[in-house]
């Protein structure tokens, strides 16, 4: 059994009571031994995010429908710039700088 500072118990709770967690079958205890991972097992990686944009985040079975919906039609992975450098201006001709004297 792991003993938590009140202020990670609290904050957790807080975590485990927005997420409607209890409905899933978890219990406190359980989820306070690694919270990320079971958010991420239950689809709701963003939580933490949600919650801090003041939202609530999305119910354990709309989760589910999200990781459905993600799995069938996955995102293209993004494009990767290119290692080239753009130039903003193009390089000097030689006769068009200023010599000073």
């Amino acid at each position: 059994m792991h003993t938590y500072a009140d202020e990670v118990i609290e904050f957790w709770a807080n975590v485990f009571r927005a997420c409607r967690l209890s409905g899933t079958g978890l219990d406190l205890e359980t989820f306070l031994e690694n919270p990320r991972e079971h958010l991420d097992r239950l689809g709701l990686a963003d939580a933490l995010e949600m919650l801090s944009s003041g939202h609530l985040p999305l119910l354990p079975e709309q989760a589910a429908v999200r990781r459905e919906i993600d799995a069938r039609h996955p995102l293209p992975a993004p494009a990767i710039p290119s290692r080239t450098p753009s130039r903003a201006f193009p390089p000097a001709a030689p006769g068009m700088l200023a010599q000073a004297t």
